[in-house]
């Protein structure tokens, strides 16, 4: 899995609740234990891809074609690592950011 981003965007709070995790992935090198997906449009033009049966948020292509899997949707071990938070100017109010890991305002690059 690698590097982590949380995200802290109004989009990923509205989807998951709080605020999403991801790592960037290539898509052709993915193994999808089935393919029976469901697929929403966000305004943007990115898909966000979702179990129909469950709900659960699984992956996110983005209109310029890059692609990321919600890290909490691999079962550990993730040998994954948090590495910072993206759009943190639009995170909840509710919560701090205290784990001294690096901060952007909006998509960190």
């Amino acid at each position: 899995m690698g590097e982590v981003t949380a995200c802290h965007c109004r989009q990923c709070r509205k989807t998951s609740g709080h605020y999403a995790a991801s790592f960037d992935a290539s898509e052709p090198d993915l193994h999808w234990q089935a393919r029976h997906l469901a697929e929403y449009v966000t305004p943007g033009g990115g898909r966000r891809g979702f179990c129909p049966g469950c709900g659960t948020s699984l992956f996110f292509r983005a209109a310029d074609g890059s692609f990321s899997v919600e890290a909490g949707c691999i079962e550990a071990p993730t040998g994954g690592r948090l590495a910072g938070h993206i759009f943190v100017a639009d995170k909840g109010d509710y919560y701090a950011l205290t784990d001294g890991l690096p901060q952007w305002p909006g998509a960190g690059d």
